[in-house]
């Protein structure tokens, strides 16, 4: 007679127990356990209604296995169908053959910031199994008006990639890496003068920057460093140049 109350408060409550499949809010259950809704799992997730026909869970999840350490833990192949959404892609571009604007920096320019190639992201978590990190990729077409002296003279630079934690780069600005090149040369043509050969030169820095601290934002720019030998005026002219950034979640 109890096995019998029992089983009319189960069919009373929605539940159904069908050839050892259990069902909630359906009397057809088709697998071991069939939910007809929405389902809450976890101490503190009970009182608060799943989506329509999702399922909210408080604690770590396993596939394949009985002990997950993560919050999805999958021990097996995985395929995704859709959008794997994870990271955030961010960057800043100028280009001279669309109308934009060349920026000349003075020769003797040091850590010069570069017009167009701040860029900045926000970290959503910091060190530990759920970090984030950046990889950074830069580039920059540099050309040279420079005045040169003498019979042998160079024309050089140093292309910085630099971090800070503010906008205005003086809070814990940092360089990360840099490149280096020649856009003009001055030489003795074997004829009592000297020849200036001047040219484009492109330049490129990557990094990746990781141990980044969780919500906080960073700021991302290139700056010019000139390094010449016997030149003495003039600019280096920045024609093309941008800067990406792309989160890289471990």
């Amino acid at each position: 007679m109890r096995l019998l109350l029992s089983l009319y408060g189960l069919l009373g409550l929605g539940l159904s127990l069908r050839a050892q499949n259990v069902g909630i809010g359906t009397t057809t259950p088709a697998s071991r356990l069939s939910v007809h809704g929405n389902l809450s799992v976890g101490n503190s997730y009970t009182g608060i209604a799943a989506p329509t026909d999702g399922a909210i869970i408080e604690g770590n999840t396993g596939i394949g296995t009985s002990a997950p350490a993560h919050r999805l833990h999958v021990v097996g192949d995985v395929r995704f169908v859709g959008d794997f959404i994870n990271q955030e892609i961010t960057g800043s571009n100028v280009t001279t053959f669309y109308g934009g604007p060349v920026h000349q920096i003075p020769y003797n320019a040091t850590y010069y910031p570069i017009d167009g190639t701040t860029v900045s992201i926000t970290i959503p978590d910091g060190n530990g199994v759920n970090h984030s990190g950046v990889f950074i990729s830069g580039f920059a077409r540099i050309v040279n008006n420079t005045n040169m002296t003498g019979g042998q003279a160079l024309a050089g630079y140093f292309l910085i990639l630099v971090r800070a934690e503010d906008a205005a780069f003086t809070v814990n600005k940092t360089i990360l890496t840099y490149s280096s090149g020649i856009c003009a040369l001055r030489f003795p043509n074997g004829l009592g003068g000297s020849t200036t050969t001047g040219f484009n030169m492109g330049s490129s820095v990557s990094y990746v920057d990781l141990n980044l601290t969780a919500g906080m934002t960073y700021y991302y720019r290139l700056e010019l460093y000139g390094n010449h030998i016997n030149v003495n005026g003039g600019t280096l002219d920045v024609y093309e140049r941008n800067l990406s950034v792309l989160q890289i979640k471990r």
